[in-house]
């Protein structure tokens, strides 16, 4: 199919959405695509059985919550992503033991290092410490959710290869700084959505106006560069036959 710069969906490339969710919730989503990130094992698992157009779940265990840390079973995990091609939310959170966030990260990474997958990377607190597990790790499919690390950081995330999902909460400064070739959306729904204002998951239209005035650019082509990062990304992992049909279609025609 070929499609033109306004009917590409908007996309969001890390947001919760509760596994129950219903056809009509996600009708209401206005067509937009969603990678669907999982905070705990037991939430990943009821995900897992779960196969929609529009939506791509995750695998996660999320750094900040002791209950994910203590349910993570490495055999669980490796076999989750034959179900998957996307991690997330993992990585590491200032709050809580860092030795059990790193064991548990470290034995994420072991399991996707051969795997055909995107990893979406919490690093809140910690971003240093993340950013030399990875150097030691290093992985095709890295994705920095809501990265705000020091211009040394942000040099070392983008000599690593990482992509980056930012959204309308994060400083124009920041935004302009992240390579554009390297982004990707996201609005991180619910917990953020009085700083990012976005009504639901896919609702990216803030961020998108706001980063085609820092490249002077219209939002279309905002929307279409998303794509064209996404299918760059899914294609050097691997995960482009991995993705729904129809994602797959508006990614390669973008």
């Amino acid at each position: 199919m070929s499609h033109s710069l306004d009917d590409l969906p908007p996309l969001d490339c890390h947001a919760h959405i509760a596994p129950d969710v219903t056809h009509a919730q996600i009708n209401a989503l206005h067509g937009a695509v969603v990678f669907a990130v999982t905070r705990t094992p037991a939430e990943a698992h009821a995900a897992s059985r779960r196969c929609d157009d529009r939506l791509v779940w995750g695998s996660g265990a999320h750094p900040g919550l002791p209950e994910a840390l203590t349910t993570f079973d490495p055999t669980q995990f490796r076999s989750s992503l034959q179900q998957t091609c996307l991690i997330g939310e993992v990585g590491l959170d200032r709050r809580g033991d860092l030795e059990r966030q790193r064991t548990v990260l470290t034995k994420i990474l072991e399991a996707a290092q051969d795997a055909p997958v995107l990893l979406s990377l919490h690093s809140t607190g910690r971003t240093g410490m993340l950013l030399d597990i990875l150097t030691d790790r290093p992985h095709p499919g890295i994705i920095l959710h809501w990265f705000l690390g020091s211009p040394t950081e942000r040099q070392q995330a983008i000599d690593l290869g990482a992509y980056f999902s930012v959204n309308a909460a994060m400083p124009d400064d920041i935004l302009a700084a992240l390579p554009l070739k390297r982004l990707l959306p996201e609005t991180d729904f619910p917990s953020t959505r009085r700083k990012t204002g976005a009504s639901r998951p896919g609702h990216v239209s803030r961020l998108e106006e706001r980063l085609a005035l820092l490249h002077n650019m219209t939002t279309q082509q905002v929307r279409r560069r998303f794509w064209q990062n996404l299918r760059a990304l899914a294609t050097r992992t691997h995960v482009l036959d991995r993705l729904p049909e129809d994602i797959a279609d508006w990614a390669l025609e973008a």
